[in-house]
This record gives C-alpha cells, structure tokens and sequence, in this order.
C-alpha cells in the first residue's frame, strides 16, 4: 500500500485478493490527493459495470459519502476534487474516450484489472498518459492470473523487471470459502500450474501453439441474432480410479455461430461436472438464446444425443479422427497466411484456457507410433471445438 513505484503487478494464483488489493490502492489514492483523475480499466469499457465498479462501490467504498457516482459519465467523483473514470481499450471509441481524461494534464493513477487480456500497445498508451501533477507520484497497477511466459507481462514486467511485482495465493487469503480452495486443488495441468501454483508457464508439446489470446479471443464473437445458433457438445463422465474415487470430467456445451466467411464465432461455452444431461441442457437454454439449428456432438454420447433430439433438434455424431480435427482446427484459428476464422468470445474463460494448455502425451512422441496422441486433460472443451468446425473441413 505504501509502495510509490511507477509500476506495480499483482500477480500469482486465483483467489490471492489482488482485485481488493489495486482497488483499496486505487482508492486511498484518491481521497489522499485532491484534484487527482484517477482510472481503472477492464478491456472492454462494458465489462467493468459487472465486475470492478460495484465491488469498488459497495465493498471498498462501502458507502463513503465522500464519493458520489455518476454512472451517465462512468466516474465516481470524490469530494476533494479527484475524480475516477472506468473505461476500457477494446476499439477505437474507447481508446478516445481513455485520451481525453484528464486532459492535458493526464492521469494520475490507473488499474488494469485482467491485465493480461490488454495488448502492449494499450499498456505502451497508457503509460504516456502518466503525467498528471496533482499527487507526489505516478502508478500505474497491474492485477491479473498468471498466463504464458511469453506473453508481454512476463517478458516485459517481470523477467525485464520493469514493474514491482507482489505475488500472492489462494492461501493467503482467509475470506475464501473451503470449497474455493478445494475447487482450486482439484485442477489438473497448466491450470493447476497457472491457478494454484501461480506460475507463468506454458506446457510442453503445446497443441495450438498458433492460438492467440490478442486475436482469438474477440468481443467479434458475440452472439448475432440475424444468423443461426450451433451447439458443439462434449459429454462429461465420472471414472472410478479402483479406490472409491470418481474423477469427474465436465461436460461441455458450446454455443457457436458460422460466419460468412466460413469461420465460427464461440460466444459462450457452458461446462459443468456431475449433473444429469437434462438439466445442462435445461441451464443452457435458461441462458435464452434460441435452439440451435444442428448439434455437433460426441458420437459415444448416445443418451443426451437422444436427449437432444426429443427437443425436435438435429444432431450429427462426430467421426472423424481426432488427429484430423484437430488439423482443421489449427487452419482456422490461423492459416499459413495469418488468417484467423476461429474466434472465441473473452467470457468463455476455461476454454480459453484450454486452448492454451491443450498438448501432446510426450510418451506418445517418443515411441513415434503413427500420430502424436493428446493428453487426455484440458481437453473438454476443445473435443466439442473439433466437433463443431469438423464440417468446415468439407466447405
């Protein structure tokens, strides 16, 4: 809280309190020094109504009557003078709205809550706006999970040590539930490396090493009520290990929309483990989006396909081997010519995820028997992926 750094992450792994952290920072600036503008930011404007606004307002103010907010303008204004602006950087009406707080005078502090969904460019911008001379000093604070080491917060902020890092865990944090940390523990892989451990790693044998988290994921992946929903469904299972213990697999329902130009959007992806097939089915059509026209789905999930097709929706079962899909796959999240026709909306985060993690058994590498198996972790939603884009294969 005291630290005066030019740049600080917050970084390590889920549940660790960094949200709390920047935003008790970001607001004791405020009140400390008058006449200071102040901004935090998600990466879409859009997204901080749902997340850091109210938590800043009703759990880090809690009522100050030292601040009002005027949600007309997107700020909280502080009685000494100093005003917090949220925003984002995901277009260029946004980008504008971020150069004119402040004025000439720039800004004084910022957040970037989920910074790793920024590009360096909205950091390199940002940083030029750090000029505001209404405080003894200038912050600019970083909040986010861990990602891949190479992505620009780890090259840049922490092996370039460009920023004061502060590193904490689910651990450290007594307010999470047991079950939290019970939940946390039960992850497998890259997850578990990135969530749990806190680690800045990417596995080896990487599948989509191709798959970009800055041209992938997409708020261009938004539902559009003018074409046509798919499903993509992956169905989950519980197997015994021999020992009284199931280990369960979510199951995995996508919601997907074909482009024009033979792409597909993924606008939302519902996983969930241990619940009858009825009722995913019943929680994703809650979401009130229309049926899909055709469902692509796990050709061994011959129950919920039945399921399916009670509601009077078309399935086709998935054939084709896994080794192909996953080819095709990696042609539309990018050819040979930087053409990217697979996008995933940003709130599909475990698929995400996934598609980051998602690698090769190297035991399969090493006996160099015919094709390279996948590991058969962090793979749910990536099947129902395969599934779904398999017929654009044809087209």
């Amino acid at each position: 809280m005291e630290d005066r750094s030019p740049i600080i992450l917050l970084t390590g792994s889920a549940g660790g309190g960094k949200s709390r952290h920047g935003l008790e920072k970001l607001n004791n600036y405020m009140l400390k020094y008058p006449g200071v503008p102040g901004l935090m930011m998600r990466k879409a404007r859009e997204w901080t109504g749902k997340s850091i606004v109210p938590f800043m307002k009703q759990t880090v103010m809690k009522g100050n009557s030292d601040v009002q907010i005027k949600k007309s303008d997107s700020r909280f204004e502080y009685k000494n003078g100093s005003t917090l602006f949220w925003g984002g950087m995901k277009d260029d009406d946004q980008r504008e709205s971020m150069r004119s707080i402040g004025g000439d005078g720039g800004l004084g502090i910022v957040l970037f809550e989920e910074a790793n969904a920024f590009t360096e460019d909205d950091f390199n911008e940002t940083l030029a706006r750090m000029r505001s001379p209404a405080a003894e000093y200038r912050q600019l604070i970083l909040q986010t999970n861990p990602d891949a080491p190479n992505h620009w917060i780890n090259q840049r902020l922490i092996l370039g040590k460009q920023a004061k890092v502060y590193y904490s865990s689910a651990k450290d944090n007594p307010y999470n539930p047991p079950e939290y940390v019970e939940f946390l523990n039960s992850l497998t892989g890259i997850l578990y490396e990135r969530l749990v451990l806190g680690h800045w790693v990417q596995a080896e044998g990487v599948i989509f090493d191709n798959f970009s988290p800055e041209f992938n994921v997409s708020e261009e992946a938004e539902y559009n009520p003018a074409l046509p929903i798919l499903w993509g469904v992956d169905d989950g299972y519980a197997r015994g290990d021999g020992a009284g213990h199931a280990n369960y697999h979510p199951r995995v329902i996508l919601l997907a929309q074909q482009t024009a130009q033979g792409g597909m959007n993924i606008f939302h992806a519902y996983m969930q483990t241990g619940e009858l097939g009825e009722t995913s089915i019943e929680n994703v059509l809650k979401l009130g989006y229309p049926m899909p026209d055709i469902t692509y789905i796990d050709s061994s999930a011959v129950e919920l396909r039945q399921r399916i097709w009670n509601l009077g929706q078309q399935t086709v079962s998935s054939t084709h081997p896994v080794h192909e899909g996953i080819k095709n796959l990696r042609r539309l999240i990018c050819d040979g010519a930087g053409v990217r026709l697979f996008k995933i909306h940003p709130r599909c985060r475990e698929m995400i995820n996934e598609f980051q993690s998602y690698r090769y058994d190297p035991d399969s590498k090493v006996a160099n028997v015919g094709e390279p198996k996948p590991l058969k972790v962090d793979d749910h939603s990536v099947d129902a992926a395969r599934y779904l884009c398999w017929h654009l294969h044809y087209e």
